[in-house]
């Protein structure tokens, strides 16, 4: 496409007092298969740098232009710039088995100070970030970790800090770098398809933009181009709210309603009322209550109701009976362990008496027990024993007491069957009496069976059209809540509104950049525009009648200039975040070569709108550039698939 078709309109930087260079940019990214084995060094500069791997059109090798590392550059460059992963779960075990001591390191510009950030491709090292001017001045370090390990925190206090604290509950303060970071290092399958779609699962990154909604991305967008104000974020934070609260409102209030059109019906048809009446008016609902009280009156009317208890009267002399029973078999039991101790006792007592005996029959001197010879002599043949007079009257009165206590043992050996046998009988008595009266029990709960199943039915209709009006009395609440909800997002969404109109000067200088970008990047015929809306916010590109582009390459194309737009608004101090952007393989295949190669020359036209350049801009292509933009020192590195050292590890996995 001829130059003279396109209408290009200068774009100037206002960089703020001060600022001389980009504030981030990453001065170099090096790989190593170890500490003493460099695979790669790749110097980067300020303004624009492009890596090539030439398609089949212009390698002159047959060689694929896919599979040469063009898109693992751009992930390892954010890897360093603290994202979680640099491949995907299929890659990195390949690449961890072949370089199991392999770590990428950067030297990473900061308002003018060097840090050095190394992490690891295999698994044996740790991820590093410290201040030094070259990545081999941490080598002696390697294998200790730092706090914080990623650059992260640094540059999210040096760009995000202002802001971090308002975004959405969804989305944590530390977490808002990673979000800007997702914006300006998209992902190529993501294509180029929306404005807010920057990261794909496919890419195994860890990003958590790839998992926040739409409002979220947007939130940290005009936060960080200042088109968002604390009262907007504020009413914002109060919508989200109101809205989670009146959702759930709503599900409670379709379940309410379900069970008034279910229950409803049941109880009339349980209580023989009339189905055409209005559930909703209280009158109605005391009427159901009224006739289910009726019948619980007509259920109750039968004295014995299930859950009372059964008569008093067989209760109190069951109670009686159980505790007579209990005494005769303590009874029994007692006169049973005494008959079974007479036998032993009655032989204690012959044992005693033919010991007494024994001392009547030897007369005064005591003889030992044991060898029946005479105390006496054997005191006289020196024993040492004395002689102990016998008192035959006390042994005489031992043995006479003894006789009527084995009388009496053998009268109550004789007694205690007897006795015995009338408490067995008494007890088989009062076990027919207690059985008898449980008999009576089972007949009299058998009797009540139909009584309590008629009290248990008007009982759960009481409790039925009792719940069933406390349920409807809190659906009216829930409306006038529903109700109350959505006057105070209409005037949560006025305040949106009118908060959006005033951040307009934000939104219009990038709209302003927009428009020129398109004029200077797109044909004759095209012109763009950014709306901020409820919905979002909308870049469009414009097409006059006549304008031959398709669909699919204007839209690509609209969000390459969007990035660059909001890169030049950040140039300008108008936005807080660094005015740094990657691009993996922008072109869609549709988009015309004349446009695409414009854009080399574009950008690189803007590195001389400031010196030094104010901007750092990484794109990857398979397109030739321009020849211009091939002969410019902005061209730092060419890759191909084919031999495997071409290939950015120099090396196949």
């Amino acid at each position: 496409m001829q130059p003279d078709f396109f209408q290009p309109e200068e774009i100037k930087f206002s960089l703020p007092d001060g600022q001389e260079g980009p504030r981030l940019w990453v001065r170099r990214v090096a790989l190593w298969q170890d500490a003493g084995t460099l695979l790669r060094d790749i110097p980067l500069r300020p303004g624009v740098n492009i890596i090539w791997s030439p398609d089949l059109t212009t390698n002159g090798k047959g060689a694929t232009p896919h599979g040469s590392g063009k898109s693992t550059f751009c992930r390892l460059i954010r890897y360093c710039l603290g994202e979680r992963h640099f491949s995907n779960d299929e890659q990195r075990p390949l690449m961890q088995h072949k370089l199991p001591d392999g770590f990428v390191g950067a030297e990473i510009i900061i308002d003018g100070e060097c840090w050095v950030v190394t992490r690891p491709i295999g698994m044996n090292l740790p991820s590093r970030a410290v201040r030094a001017d070259r990545i081999e001045e941490t080598f002696d370090q390697l294998l200790v970790g730092t706090d914080p390990p990623t650059l992260a925190p640094v540059i999210s206090d040096r760009f995000c800090k202002a802001y971090r604290d308002q975004v959405p509950d969804n989305l944590r303060a530390d977490q808002v770098w990673d979000v800007l970071l997702a914006w300006l290092t998209r992902d190529q399958e993501c294509r180029l398809d929306d404005v807010f779609d920057w990261r794909s699962k496919r890419s195994g990154s860890g990003s958590p933009a790839q998992e926040l909604s739409l409002e979220t991305k947007l939130t940290v967008v005009r936060l960080a181009i200042g088109a968002l104000s604390a009262e907007e974020t504020s009413a914002a934070a109060e919508a989200r709210t109101l809205t989670r609260e009146r959702d759930g409102l709503r599900q409670q209030l379709g379940h309410l309603d379900w069970f008034q059109n279910q229950r409803f019906g049941e109880l009339c048809e349980g209580l023989s009322y009339p189905t055409d009446r209005d559930p909703a008016e209280e009158t109605v609902r005391r009427e159901l209550i009224d006739r289910a009280n009726e019948e619980l009156a007509k259920a109750t009317g039968n004295k014995h109701t299930k859950g009372s208890a059964p008569s008093a009267e067989l209760q109190g002399k069951r109670r009686t009976l159980q505790t007579e029973r209990t005494k005769v078999s303590d009874e029994r039991a007692e006169a049973q362990a005494l008959l079974n101790s007479l036998p032993a006792q009655i032989a204690a007592k012959r044992s005693e008496q033919g010991f007494e005996r024994a001392r009547l029959e030897t007369g005064e001197i005591v003889r030992c027990t044991i060898c029946h010879v005479s105390i006496d002599e054997v005191k006289a043949k020196g024993c040492g024993v004395s002689l102990e007079r016998c008192d035959l009257d006390e042994v005489r009165t031992r043995l006479d007491r003894a006789e009527e206590q084995v009388a009496e043992f053998e009268r109550q050996r004789a007694s205690l069957p007897i006795e015995i046998g009338k408490l067995d009988g008494e007890i088989l008595r009062l076990d027919r009496e207690i059985r008898q009266i449980d008999d009576q029990f089972v007949k009299l709960e058998g009797q009540l069976t139909e009584t309590n199943s008629r009290v248990t039915n008007a009982r759960e209709l009481v409790r039925e059209a009792t719940w069933f009006d406390r349920q409807l009395n809190g659906r009216q609440a829930i409306v006038r809540r529903l109700e109350a909800i959505d006057t105070r997002l209409e005037v949560l969404r006025d305040s949106m509104r009118r908060e959006r109109e005033r951040a307009s000067t934000a939104i219009g200088d990038l709209e302003t950049v927009f428009k020129q970008l398109i004029s200077s990047l797109m044909p004759r015929g095209c012109s763009g525009r950014i709306q901020l809306d409820g919905n979002g916010l909308h870049p469009e590109i414009l097409l006059e009648r006549g304008v031959g582009l398709s669909t699919a390459a204007v839209e690509s194309f609209k969000i390459v200039a969007f990035d660059l737009a909001a890169l030049i608004l950040s140039v300008n101090g108008k936005a807080r975040m660094p005015a740094l952007l990657i691009h993996d393989s922008p072109r869609e295949a549709d988009l015309d070569a004349g446009i695409y190669a414009n854009l080399f020359d574009f950008v690189l036209g803007l590195e001389g709108q400031a010196v030094p350049t104010p901007f750092q801009y990484i794109v990857t292509t398979t397109t030739a550039p321009s020849d211009s933009a091939r002969g410019h020192e902005a061209m730092r590195l060419e890759l191909s698939s084919t031999p495997p050292e071409a290939r950015l590890f120099a090396m196949d996995f």
